[in-house]
């Protein structure tokens, strides 16, 4: 069996992708169409409101005077203005309430429930998004894929690491890394870094730096004695595919035939 086939069988199971990774882009593009319009009509209303008032204050040279304002008609004039403030104080209200609903649900589709991190679905929502940007603006990224084992004294096979120290894990990679870049939770065993404007001649230096800040602080993260190996791979839009599922298996397999730092946690 060649090396390639033997990496895509280590390959966790549950890395599976989701069946429509082309949502996020589609939803990006219908949030720019409807961002735009509303855009143009906050415009218009502003414009028909300024004439509204224009028209309405009786000192000003255009629109009604003050003779026009009869009991029945200033009366029509103050509760049209309470309508329209309980309306908008209404509907800002339900504006509240929308964004903490979707906030919510945010929470639940974007994180992972018991690290606290960017889950995987987010993360192949963001490649399939990124690739589209890279694809119109012709810039670059690249995605680092980090697999992580441990084993125990006495046992014969690596394991996952433990949620909170994959956590703190993250956290420390975070620090190197700049804001617009993500760090993800690809598997049980595996940490993700998407890299935005980082080419094929600069991923293998963070690369490396994120792999050896791994293995360097690990050790203190966890509470019994272990054998730390830390694997990095990597891939970059363009050179190693332009879609999300090519970059992930790229970065994946790369990963997965590399040599390992190591790491003895007391």
């Amino acid at each position: 069996m060649s090396e390639t086939s033997s990496a895509d069988a280590q390959t966790p199971r549950s890395a599976a992708a989701p069946e429509r990774p082309s949502r996020a882009t589609s939803a990006y593009r219908r949030y720019a169409r409807w961002a735009r319009l509303s855009r143009y009509a906050l415009l218009a209303f502003l414009i028909a409101g300024g004439v509204f008032i224009v028209w309405l204050v009786p000192w000003l040279p255009r629109g009604l005077d003050a003779s026009d304002y009869t009991p029945q008609f200033a009366f029509t004039v103050y509760l049209f203005g309470g309508v329209a403030l309980i309306g908008f104080l209404a509907l800002g209200l339900r504006e509240m309430a929308r964004r903490d609903r979707e906030a919510l649900m945010v929470l639940g589709t974007v994180y992972d429930e018991e690290t606290g991190l960017h889950n995987r679905a987010y993360l192949y929502d963001r490649l399939a998004l990124e690739a589209g940007r890279a694809e119109r603006l012709n810039y670059v990224f690249s995605l680092l894929v980090f697999q992580i084992r441990h084993n125990r004294p006495g046992s014969n096979s690596a394991q996952g690491l433990p949620k909170a120290a994959l956590q703190q894990v993250a956290e420390a990679v975070q620090r190197i890394t700049h804001s617009t870049d993500l760090v993800a939770l690809l598997s049980d065993s595996e940490l993700a870094v998407l890299t935005i404007g980082v080419d094929q001649q600069n991923r293998k230096a963070l690369q490396e730096r994120v792999r050896h800040i791994i293995a360097g602080e690990l050790p203190s993260m966890l509470d019994e004695p272990a054998l730390i190996d830390v694997k990095a791979g990597a891939a970059t839009y363009g050179l190693d595919g332009t879609d999300y599922l090519t970059l992930v298996q790229a970065a994946r397999t790369s990963a997965s035939l590399a040599s390992p730092e190591r790491a003895q946690a007391a």
